[in-house]
Formats: C-alpha cells, sequence, structure tokens
C-alpha cells in the first residue's frame, strides 16, 4: 500500500496542496479494503437467491408428500355414480365409504308437514283469540315464529284473501304440526272462526338398500350407504309387473386424483434433484454454482435422500477432497441377486463424481461397463 497523505507538491512549483490527487489516493486506498466485502456480499446473495429457489421446491415436495400420507386425504377419496340420477344423485363421501356396489330402490319421498288457517278477507283484519301448536312430541308454543317453535309461518295472499300458511321445519314423520289449541278469531269479520287444515302430512322417505327396508326423515340421506349423502329425488320407477326397478349405486376409489397427485410428487422431487444437481458443478461460463461443495447443500442432499428412501438400502463411498477430482479403476454394483453391472471410469467422457453417478443413474443398456 502506497503513502496516504497530503500532497504539497514542489515547493517552488507554486501549485499548492493538491486536494484531488490526496482524496483520490485516500479512496482508492478505502475501495482495497471494500472489494472482498463486496464480493463475499455478493457470494452471499447468489447463495441466498439458490436457498430460496431450493426451499420453494422443497415445500412443494412436502405438500405433495403430506397430500399422499395424510389418512383423511387423496388416498381416502371417493367417487360415486348412480345408474338414474333422476331417482338418486349422490352428493359426497367420506373416508368411511367403502368401494363397493349397492342396489337402491326408492319406494317413496319424505315429505314436511305444512297447513294453513282459514282465509280472511285481508292480511290487515283485526284477530283475537289464542293458538297452540306443537311440532312432533315437542313443547307446544304459543308464539309460532319465536325461537324453537320448530314452525315458519308466513301470508299467503291471492285474488280472494290472505291466509296465514304454517311449515314444520323439521321433515318426516317426526314434524308433523298439530294444533293443540285454537281460539282464533276474524274480529275484523264478526269474530269469524279461524280454524287450522293440514294440506301434507309429514312422512319420512321409504327406501331398500341391498335388500334392507329403511328409511330417511329427509331427502337428503346421509349413512344409509356408510359415508356417503345422496339425494332422494324420485321413487323407482315399475316394471312391467308394477316391481319397482332397483338403481345400482357404485362406489370406488379416486384413482385418477390418486395419479395425478403422484405425478405431481414425481415431478416436484425431479426438479428439486435437478436444481442441487445443478449446484454440483460449473456454470456456464466455467464459473462454480454458488452452492459448490457447500456443507448447507449436502445436508439437503442427505436429508432429502433419507426421508424419500427410509426403507431402500444406501451407502456411500469414501469421501473426496473435491467433486471435480479424476477417477480411476472400476466399480461393481448389483441389486439384491440381480446382475452385476461394472463400470469402468476410463470408458466415461466425466470422469468425475458426477460423471459416476451420471453412469449409475443411466438406463442398465445404455452404462458404459468392463466385463
Amino acid at each position: 500500500m502506497g503513502t496516504v497523505g497530503p500532497s504539497f507538491g514542489s515547493p517552488t512549483s507554486g501549485a499548492g496542496f493538491d486536494v484531488s490527487a490526496t482524496v483520490s489516493s485516500i479512496v482508492a486506498n478505502l475501495e482495497k479494503v471494500e472489494t472482498p466485502w463486496k464480493t463475499q456480499l455478493s457470494t452471499l446473495q447468489s447463495q441466498d437467491t439458490v436457498i430460496s429457489s431450493l426451499g420453494t421446491l422443497l415445500s412443494s415436495l412436502s405438500n405433495d408428500v403430506s397430500a399422499l400420507t395424510d389418512f383423511a386425504g387423496i388416498l381416502s377419496q371417493k367417487t360415486g355414480s348412480s345408474s338414474d340420477t333422476n331417482v338418486v344423485e349422490l352428493t359426497a363421501a367420506t373416508s368411511a365409504a367403502m368401494a363397493g356396489s349397492h342396489s337402491v330402490i326408492v319406494n317413496s319421498l319424505a315429505k314436511t308437514s305444512s297447513g294453513y288457517l282459514t282465509e280472511v278477507a285481508s292480511a290487515s283484519d283485526n284477530l283475537t283469540g289464542a293458538i297452540t301448536l306443537q311440532v312432533g312430541n315437542g313443547t307446544t308454543h304459543t308464539s309460532i315464529n319465536s325461537s324453537g317453535a320448530g314452525i315458519s309461518a308466513g301470508i299467503l295472499t291471492d285474488s280472494t284473501g290472505s291466509r296465514l300458511s304454517l311449515v314444520s321445519a323439521t321433515s318426516g314423520g317426526a314434524g308433523n304440526i298439530t294444533v293443540t289449541s285454537n281460539s282464533l278469531a276474524d274480529s275484523s269479520n264478526g269474530n269469524a272462526p279461524l280454524s287450522y287444515k293440514s294440506t301434507v302430512t309429514g312422512v319420512d322417505a321409504s327406501l331398500n338398500i341391498d335388500g334392507v327396508d329403511l328409511a330417511s326423515p329427509s331427502n337428503t340421506a346421509t349413512n344409509l350407504i356408510p359415508g356417503v349423502t345422496f339425494q332422494i329425488l324420485s321413487p323407482a320407477s315399475t316394471d312391467s309387473n308394477g316391481d319397482p326397478v332397483p338403481i345400482q349405486v357404485v362406489i370406488g376409489n379416486d384413482n385418477a386424483d390418486v395419479e395425478s397427485a403422484i405425478n405431481t410428487m414425481v415431478t416436484d422431487y425431479n426438479s428439486l434433484i435437478k436444481a442441487i444437481n445443478a449446484q454440483t458443478g460449473n456454470d456456464s461460463s466455467g464459473n462454480a454454482e454458488p452452492l459448490f461443495g457447500s456443507p448447507t447443500l449436502s445436508l439437503l442432499q442427505q436429508q432429502l435422500l433419507s426421508s424419500i428412501n427410509t426403507q431402500n438400502p444406501n451407502g456411500t463411498l469414501d469421501a473426496i477432497k473435491n467433486a471435480s477430482d479424476t477417477l480411476s479403476g472400476t466399480i461393481s454394483i448389483q441389486v439384491g441377486n440381480g446382475t452385476a453391472h461394472q463400470i469402468d471410469m476410463s470408458t466415461l467422457s466425466d470422469q468425475t463424481l458426477s460423471g459416476l453417478a451420471s453412469a449409475i443413474n443411466a438406463p442398465a443398456s445404455a452404462r458404459p461397463r468392463k466385463w
């Protein structure tokens, strides 16, 4: 490093203190210290970019594996079909559903109890008296739309007048509306009494599934076929003898989605391995990749291989100082009782660890070998 200090020039030149040259000399010397830091920072930034990219690929692979190992995930999903979707339409299946075929006969649909009060001339007529209603075997109520009453009330108006419509909130036989007391009267029309008329009696749907007579309080049937939910849309059609025609409901494993999930995992795994392998050599300019020789990359490779191949036998060759070292000799590899494959390093164009790995990973017919 040269001397840094004020330069006053020649005592006789009359030029005086050379500020520009002195500042330039100071800056140049400071930059010599700063340059290695900049180089190191650039290297760290390049490594950070690669590690972030590998992290994204690893996260995708982790999600793929999780989806395939989740007991309630893709492997448990089912497909279903109905031979007559006008009668039964499948809507959902849980992991409890078992693959198989079922015979279903729909005898009748579920109905919801409903009715109405006697018509009045106008919805604004004044009423007197009281009415007590009950749904099934539940508690009696005197306020129709109150919380817990289990009945929905509405006003139906046409050209002849208005009626109070009542509809049970519970479908099937357990939701029948019963009027236990009624003293309602239309005080605007001579205290004409208002009676309740039932129009629909609540009944359960009647089905036969695989020879067993079953009932459903709703036309949305759940678990009559274990783990399966389906809509009952219409009674079964009848044959020439007047007998109901059974339809076939088929539950199967969702093989298409499983295959798609496995293909996605394989694709993501290969992308990650390719990205890792790209860091074990040089770039197109001949410079070492950012993570070349990095213990972080080596650790990632080991953990990845151990997590994917936990049940497979594996091992390593002795460590060498540099991955770019030239190898010589031969190696024989055999799996189980299969054919032994011998690779001669002298036959490889790339005689480094990378070249040996490529030769081992190559299809058997394409491996350079010496017998």
